[in-house]
């Protein structure tokens, strides 16, 4: 076993931890309408909800937890940074 094996870092990025569910989903409309992402694959629980995506090649997750808000994370580690861009993005305004 290599020493880094079991090295976690998180790398998802908060959005907005108080956004209700009606929030994340005027995310993912504006996400499908100003920048034409697809969704691929959705996972909807009780108090979870997950929409993986692509964005520029890189494969992301949107996140809504009614604990934690709304998060978006990479599914490579090495994506963080098209994540924090995205981020600061979608804080920015609703025309991101």
């Amino acid at each position: 076993m290599k020493p880094n094996d079991y090295n976690t870092v998180t790398s998802t990025a908060v959005i907005d931890d108080n956004a209700s569910l009606q929030q994340f989903y005027h995310i993912t409309n504006e996400l499908s309408r100003i920048k034409r992402v697809k969704f691929t694959g959705k996972l909807d629980e009780a108090d979870n909800i997950e929409w993986n995506f692509k964005y520029r090649g890189h494969a992301l997750t949107l996140q809504y937890n009614i604990y934690g808000g709304v998060t978006l994370s990479p599914h490579n580690g090495k994506d963080v940074k098209v994540v924090n861009e995205l981020v600061m993005k979608i804080k920015a305004g609703s025309n991101f």
